[in-house]
């Protein structure tokens, strides 16, 4: 999914493959960037249809995103804030260029952080 976040219309629909979400619950759509690993929670999360097929949500992002240098490839996730939904996914966020570049550490997952590699060695006879 690729989602074009214009500063001066921060408000977006995205259409999700996900049926019959109940509107009866509150949405948080949460990005986090595969760089820095920092969550960006955005809520209230508006159901505008939900049927067989798909659900459109309608999101709106803090101000100053638009115009924040965000472009890249996301992790997304749309949960309910009582924890009985959640799915997630890949989303591409395209912004407007100009304001700061703001440099953030890339931080490793722990996962990674001490993994260390086994060498065998053949003998030689």
């Amino acid at each position: 999914m690729t989602i074009i976040v214009d500063e001066s219309a921060l408000t977006v629909q995205l259409t999700i493959n996900e049926p019959n979400i109940s509107a009866l619950l509150d949405y948080e759509f949460v990005l986090t960037s595969q760089y820095s690993h920092q969550e960006v929670i955005m809520s209230p999360v508006s159901i505008i249809i939900s049927n067989d097929r798909y659900t459109q949500l309608e999101v709106t992002f803090p101000t100053g995103f638009g115009d924040a240098h965000k472009n890249g490839i996301y992790n997304y996730e749309i949960r309910s804030t009582n924890a009985q939904f959640t799915t997630h996914g890949l989303v591409k966020i395209i912004c407007e260029p100009g304001g700061q570049l703001g440099i953030t550490n890339y931080t490793s997952t722990p996962d990674t952080e001490e993994r260390v590699a086994d060498v065998y060695y053949r003998p030689t006879y």
